[in-house]
């Protein structure tokens, strides 16, 4: 590593730990404030990241909206990814005491919880960028539910300590991280323990982890298929969990439906038509609330044509990839 590198990296953590000592002591509408200006910033100032956004409100959203209707939820998109990022630099001010202050489960979401985990199979819990993915995953803790969590490791390695601190030992109430490469032996053992493991499923997966592409938003993305493996070689129900910000400030935690396919289903078919039930889940939130998923993020990376198609200009042909589209 070089001496510039190791020097930003450095003044990077001092700015990270300064947050997470300035932030929980900020006022819950200061922070929200905070992070309206710092979306508007962003949208503003981050040019490739907006390209990207209004590409994919493009591919997902076509001519339903209007031209300026999409660069409005581009810009709430990043308004809520900047509100997510201060809330989890202030994470320390959560705590069982005062959960309420910040977040409600939704009726009936607990009791499906522990229903679900009656079956003693484990249980897999989904999200994906949507709301505030950080502060669901601490909701779950301390309502009593700490799980195995899937992450993708921060590449600044004095910030991913103080992440996973976070979201492990002091504030996680019990989660156990584990990173993505490798992690599917540990997961197994979770579930088959009876544990919680927790995936966010709507990142760009890979061959070689065994990702294919299926359909999202009508276009086909590289997409992971460990939740349908697992469930399927396990037994573990999959359940899909997101956390909505409220008129009030506070967060409705919301889980549910249970995501299963049919018993007819062939069992070399069981784990796609699990995949393809949560796309089409994730699908429908978005649909509803547009502006809480993270539209900048380049959710169509690879494609297995050469042609372009409806995929957005950020993509690029992945001659392997013609492999990977999972049959219907």
């Amino acid at each position: 590593m070089s001496l510039w590198k190791k020097t930003r990296l450095r003044i990077e953590a001092i700015f990270c730990r300064a947050g997470f000592w300035v932030f929980p002591r900020l006022p819950s509408s200061w922070l929200r404030a905070l992070a309206h200006i710092a979306g508007v910033c962003a949208f503003r100032l981050a040019a490739p990241q907006r390209r990207v956004a209004l590409a994919n409100l493009d591919l997902a959203l076509g001519n339903s909206r209007s031209a300026l209707e999409k660069r409005r939820i581009a810009r709430a998109s990043f308004q809520s990814f900047a509100r997510t990022s201060l809330e989890t630099l202030a994470g320390s001010r959560l705590s069982t005491e005062n959960m309420e202050r910040y977040f409600e489960f939704a009726p009936g979401a607990l009791d499906l919880l522990k229903e679900l985990l009656a079956r003693r199979k484990g249980l897999i819990g989904l999200t994906f960028h949507f709301g505030n993915w950080e502060w669901l995953s601490l909701a779950w803790a301390m309502a009593g539910f700490p799980s195995t969590i899937v992450a993708q490791p921060i590449k600044n390695p004095w910030i991913e300590t103080m992440f996973r601190s976070i979201r492990e030992s002091r504030f996680g109430r019990g989660h156990r991280l584990v990173h993505r490469r490798h992690a599917a032996p540990r997961l197994y053992r979770a579930l088959k323990r009876g544990e919680i493991i927790g995936l966010l499923v709507d990142l760009h997966s890979s061959l070689e982890e065994g990702g294919a592409f299926f359909d999202f938003f009508g276009v086909p993305a590289l997409t992971t298929r460990a939740a349908g493996f697992l469930a399927v070689r396990t037994g573990a129900p999959v359940v899909c969990s997101v956390a909505r910000p409220q008129a009030d400030g506070r967060y409705r935690i919301e889980i549910g439906p249970e995501i299963f396919c049919d018993p007819d289903t062939p069992p070399e078919k069981k784990a796609d038509a699990i995949t393809r039930r949560w796309l089409s889940h994730c699908e429908r939130l978005i649909h509803q609330e547009p502006e809480l998923w993270m539209w900048m993020y380049k959710r169509w990376k690879a494609r297995p044509t050469a042609e372009m198609g409806r995929y957005p200009f950020y993509s690029f042909y992945e001659p392997k990839s013609s492999l990977a589209l999972a049959p219907r």
